[in-house]
């Protein structure tokens, strides 16, 4: 798993999204346009992670204010993530892993509601030049989503210096 101050590893995976187009989307390629906030969540339409995506799709505007974009994380399908920002109305893309390629070596599993290996629920901030600024990280599976604040506010931190 990567820590604060540590370089990323360039990924490529594909995304589903909520107007169903079928991409793959690479991190350095997001990177190149600003600051990256990675939101991991375990399971699609799950109660705290329906709270989680929609928060930050609530809080968007805050976000790319501060000069980021926002992708979700999960190791569900690409059809199941699609299925998901459609009915939650998610306009950023929701990166799946499915094949748990990119997720050992990047983020905290655990088993949850028998699917092994899934995230850990919380938020990796990644600079331009590909280290990791901030993270956040729950737990517990259930654990209550604390919000968009931190994120913000490691995005003003990073902003400034």
């Amino acid at each position: 798993m990567i820590h604060v101050g540590q370089k990323v590893q360039d990924f490529e995976l594909p995304v589903g999204r909520a107007d169903l187009h079928r991409e793959k989307v690479r991190l350095s390629s997001l990177l190149a346009k600003g600051p990256v906030v990675i939101s991991f969540f375990p399971l699609a339409f799950t109660r705290v992670c329906t709270t989680q995506m929609c928060d930050a799709r609530d809080h968007l505007g805050a976000i790319a204010g501060l000069g980021a974009q926002v992708v979700g994380f999960s190791c569900d399908s690409a059809y199941a993530n699609a299925a998901f920002a459609k009915e939650q109305g998610l306009p950023f893309p929701i990166l799946s892993d499915a094949n748990r390629e990119v997720v050992d070596a990047l983020w905290e599993t655990q088993d949850v509601a028998g699917v092994a290996r899934v995230p850990k629920r919380g938020w990796m901030l990644v600079a331009p030049d590909g280290t990791v600024a901030e993270r956040w990280v729950a737990e517990v599976p259930g654990a209550a989503w604390p919000g968009n604040g931190p994120i913000e506010a490691a995005l003003s931190k990073l902003a400034s210096g």
